[in-house]
């Protein structure tokens, strides 16, 4: 049985209001008027919306993982990544990995499995980030990217993966994150 930690025991924070504070294209901002229990007065937080987004785990069968060079404007820099985006109205999760990964890469895989959900900065973004591992991918066709999107694909072989996360070549968190729990089960998983 797996280990459950200890629930809570102090208590959530009721919202008062909520206001849409501002909107831009890729996200919005919220004002919450939130009242600390035990406290008389409410005070004011600011959250950022963002849709939930996906990433994908490539791996290729001769065990390559399929990576991309992507231009961040947050940070000014290239950053090294696996395929990903914006899990698009009225999509799933699985349905979003599949796309993003041809869309960026040009890959297809013959299976996709569920890595992980996280959140990627609680404090201030109600959104999640599905990963997946995708297994099998192949070149299927060139990349398709959105207007504001260019990637250039590079791949990795999967032995040398902790090298890469240890020598800080990935800044990404959530990628890190998934590949840190991909290699954490992956090597599990060979183990076997």
């Amino acid at each position: 049985m797996a280990f459950v930690p200890p629930a809570p025991r102090i208590l959530a924070w009721p919202r008062v209001e909520r206001v849409k504070a501002a909107q831009f294209t890729a996200f919005a901002v919220d004002r919450l008027r939130l009242m600390q229990p035990g406290k008389s007065d409410a005070r004011d937080f600011y959250t950022v919306q963002c849709p939930d987004w996906t990433n994908i785990v490539a791996l290729t069968d001769d065990d390559q993982l399929v990576l991309v060079w992507q231009y961040r404007f947050g940070t000014e820099s290239f950053s090294l990544e696996t395929a990903g985006g914006v899990i698009d109205a009225g999509e799933t999760p699985l349905e979003a990995a599949r796309r993003e990964l041809v869309e960026e890469t040009g890959y297809e895989a013959a299976s996709l499995e569920p890595l992980s959900v996280l959140e990627a900065n609680p404090a201030m973004q109600p959104n999640r980030c599905f990963s997946f591992v995708a297994r099998g991918a192949r070149l299927a066709r060139p990349p398709s990217f959105d207007e504001h999107e260019e990637c250039e694909v590079v791949l990795v072989p999967v032995a040398h993966l902790g090298e890469l996360l240890d020598g800080g070549h990935v800044k990404h968190g959530l990628i890190a994150a998934s590949l840190e729990t991909f290699l954490r089960r992956e090597t599990a998983r060979k183990r076997v």
